[in-house]
Order: structure tokens, then C-alpha cells, then sequence
């Protein structure tokens, strides 16, 4: 009798050669980056408010640089940079031609969108619009660009929910729970701090700018989280030194239970 051979020889010496890159250690640079630039600008803001002369002017362009209210500055550049990361591995996972491809590329394109409004606050430019529909609503949240970021951001949610739900278990973990991190501070606090602006006609109290840092960390942790679940999707050969992009984005599975 012939010996017995595998039915896949292929994927069973992948397995064994291939390993998955750590989600942990994907995650923790992100994060560590982000709860980073958060301190040194909350350290800044309490010298600034608390000196004078030399070392007020100094913890001033310190507050300038990391503050994750501000447009244009060394906060807003890594944001931005966190963005851009997750838009490119969107690419190089379309190249791979995955399954749900139009979903990786409706993933990239928002990323890399979402990169470019960071540096530049587009979306605050909406005020116009938002403000006539928020007369219409009757509905004041003092930002009221929220009325318009609600709708889109629960559009793109649903075009993405199949890819996400796709996806093995640590990866589709880490992309829930950053999302959800992301709208509690995009949408939830960035509401609050609108009201609290506004009730205090439109001055940006202590309380407000302590909260503002919330905010973005709270953003800037929601990617990280997403950004170091994408990069668990890649798997690593000790032997070769060669990288991949795990097999299982091929399949089309729902709710898949490997880990």
C-alpha cells in the first residue's frame, strides 16, 4: 500500500514555519506614541500655567508643539502619521487580493483620508452646513459638524462591518474595540466639549483643554488599537526572514473562530 500523503502539504508546512507578528507588540508602540505626546502636552500646559518668564515661554512652545487641539504641529503630525500607516497596510493588503477587496480599498481610502483631514481639520470647515442643519434639527451640540460626522461615520461602520466580521478573532477584536474607543472620543467627548465650549461662551476654559486632550487621546488609541490588529494579520518566517499576510484573508468566512 501506497504511504498515506496530506491533503494539503502546502498549508500544513505554512503553518508550521509561518507565525502570526504579536498583537501586543504591533499594538504597544502606538499606543506607547500616543499616550506620549498626551503628556508631555498636559506636563506643558500645567508649567505654562503655573510659571512665568523663561520658563512660561518655553512650556508654551512646548504646549504649542503637543497640543492635540492645535492644527499643523508635532501632535497633529503623528495623528496624522497613525492614519496614514493604516491607509498603506490597506494597500499592500489589496495587492495581496483579498477577499472583500473593495472593502480593503474602501478602508485605505478612508484611512488616507482621514490622514489628511487630521493635519488640516477639513471637517471643522463643514461648520456652514452643519449649523443649517442643526437650525433644521433644532438640535444645538456646539460643535455641530458632529451632525454631519454621526451619519458618515455609521455609513462607513456598515460598508466595513462584513471585511471586519471576516477577519480572524485577534484581528477583528482589536479593530471593534479600537473603533469604539475612536467614536467615544471623535464623536462622544468631542460633543461634550462642544457644550462645554459653548456654555461658556466659546473660551477655552482649563477644564475644556484637559478634556480636549481626552478627546485625541482617545482617537489616537482607537487607531492604534486598529492599526496594531491589521499588522497581526501578518505573519512572520523565522527561517527565510520572509513576510506575508496571513492566508485567511483570502476566505470569505464569517465570524471565524480562529485565533
Amino acid at each position: 500500500m501506497a504511504p498515506s500523503v496530506p491533503l494539503h502539504p502546502a498549508r500544513s508546512t505554512a503553518a508550521d514555519t509561518y507565525r502570526h507578528l504579536s498583537r501586543r507588540r504591533t499594538t504597544a508602540p502606538f499606543l506607547i506614541g500616543s499616550v506620549g505626546v498626551t503628556l508631555i502636552a498636559l506636563i506643558a500646559l500645567i508649567v505654562q500655567r503655573s510659571s512665568s518668564g523663561v520658563i512660561f515661554e518655553i512650556s508654551d512652545l512646548v504646549y504649542w508643539a503637543f497640543d492635540t487641539g492645535q492644527e499643523a504641529n508635532l501632535a497633529t503630525w503623528y495623528a496624522s502619521s497613525l492614519w496614514l500607516t493604516f491607509g498603506v497596510l490597506a494597500a499592500l493588503a489589496v495587492a495581496s487580493r483579498p477577499a472583500h477587496r473593495l472593502s480593503w480599498i474602501l478602508l485605505g481610502v478612508v484611512a488616507i483620508g482621514a490622514s489628511f483631514d487630521e493635519f488640516i481639520a477639513a471637517h471643522e470647515r463643514l461648520h456652514g452646513h452643519a449649523e443649517r442643519i442643526s437650525a433644521m434639527l433644532g438640535i444645538e451640540v456646539g460643535f455641530n459638524w458632529v451632525l454631519l460626522g454621526a451619519p458618515f461615520a455609521l455609513v462607513i461602520v456598515l460598508l466595513l462591518l462584513r471585511l471586519v466580521l471576516s477577519l480572524p478573532r485577534r484581528a477583528r477584536t482589536g479593530i471593534l474595540v479600537g473603533g469604539v474607543v475612536f467614536v467615544a472620543g471623535a464623536l462622544g467627548v468631542e460633543t461634550m466639549n462642544g457644550m462645554m465650549l459653548e456654555g461658556n461662551d466659546w473660551v477655552e476654559t482649563t477644564p475644556y483643554l484637559l478634556t480636549t486632550m481626552l478627546e485625541e487621546l482617545l482617537e489616537m488609541a482607537g487607531i492604534s488599537l486598529a492599526l496594531g490588529a491589521v499588522l497581526s494579520l501578518l505573519q512572520h518566517d523565522p527561517a527565510t526572514g520572509t513576510v506575508r499576510w496571513d492566508p485567511a484573508l483570502r476566505e470569505r468566512s464569517p465570524l471565524r473562530s480562529a485565533s
